[in-house]
């Protein structure tokens, strides 16, 4: 009787644990660039604190997983803005080249901080149109390329 509650135990235990560490991992989306208004749109509606979808995708002159690059749109203070995080490896060293981009299109980013973590942040404009150009037209990915997609503080999909 007792290695069968010992048994049972175990499946109880392994199960539990299987539950928990599932629970804790954040869905992956696949995006392109025709599905970012939506996203924006339905991160404005959020009232959670954090809210934001982070967009990550490589480039076929730099496939490594280290060579990932980062952009988001998120919430501060209740306004919607674009985000490029100064903390990936690919990111640090395309700042420069982010910023010559950015401001030839129109945009001014604005040097920001918060936990820690420095950013380039741009509240004003077009912010759809910003990310869909740094991927197709900063990284010469073609419009119908899958990004992928983490978001926290609103549904997706809507």
């Amino acid at each position: 009787m007792k290695p069968l509650l010992w048994i049972i135990g175990a499946a109880i235990l392994i199960s539990a644990t299987y539950f928990l560490i599932r629970s804790r991992i954040v869905p992956t989306y696949q995006v392109n660039s025709s599905d970012f208004a939506r996203v924006l749109d339905q991160l404005s509606r959020s009232t959670s604190n954090p809210a934001f979808a982070a967009f990550m995708f490589s480039t076929p002159d730099h496939p490594a997983h280290h060579d990932v690059i980062n952009i988001q749109l998120s919430l501060e203070s209740g306004r919607p803005g674009f985000d490029w995080v100064l903390l990936g490896p690919r990111n640090i060293a395309d700042e420069k080249r982010f910023l010559e981009f950015a401001r030839a299109a129109g945009y001014e980013p604005s040097a920001e901080e918060m936990n820690g973590v420095r950013y380039l942040r741009v509240e004003t404009g077009d912010l759809v149109r910003l990310c869909g150009d740094i991927i197709t037209k900063m990284y010469g990915l073609p419009k119908t390329a899958r990004v992928d997609m983490i978001v926290q503080g609103f549904a997706w999909p809507p």
